[in-house]
């Protein structure tokens, strides 16, 4: 079974992310620090570091269970179920208000970071379609990879630009 979000200690994705919420165009790095299995689940810690003219920095955890996959925070929105497990084509679910589907297991994408194949469409109706809809790509071996949010109060795209390795913490300066 292809694994569209892996949990990988020490990997760095990086988003271009626009928004009508501000102007310009923000970075995002989604570092993985640290993944423990435990009973039943595997949760990884993950750190989000949001740069435009300040720079934001906010940890959460992504958890993988035998049913779902959950991320606790998020750029576009707050912490969500991404997706259940196994992911199939056709499976829906209500997150409140928003219904989701899984409509594609077979799109292909061609990204900043690169062209992807065999990637899951998730298609969210926002308030149940009233409000707007959201488009989410996962890639095989890679994970989220775009995001195309249109609701009444914003619109915003998420973009994969590269996956690299999370750097090592600024030295400390010698006085």
């Amino acid at each position: 079974m292809a694994d569209y979000f892996p949990l990988k200690e020490n990997v760095r994705y990086e988003y271009r992310y626009k928004s009508t919420e501000f102007e310009g165009v923000a970075k995002v790095f989604i570092d993985i620090l640290k993944v423990a299995k435990k009973a039943g689940k595997t949760v990884a810690q993950a750190r989000m570091t949001f740069e435009l003219r300040d720079t934001h920095v906010t940890e959460y955890n992504i958890t993988r269970d035998a049913k779902w996959l959950t991320t606790a925070d998020g750029v576009i929105i707050g912490g969500r179920r991404e997706f259940p497990l196994p992911p199939r084509e056709g499976v829906k679910w209500d997150e409140h208000p928003d219904a989701n589907e899984i409509v594609s297991l077979s799109d292909k994408v061609s990204i900043k970071a690169g062209k992807f194949e065999k990637c899951m469409k998730v298609v969210s109706q926002l308030s149940g379609g009233d409000s707007g809809k959201a488009v989410r790509y996962y890639a095989p071996g890679t994970g989220y990879i775009l995001e195309e949010y249109s609701a009444e109060d914003k619109t915003c795209e998420l973009e994969l630009v590269s996956v690299g390795k999370v750097p090592p913490p600024p030295q400390k300066k010698k006085k």
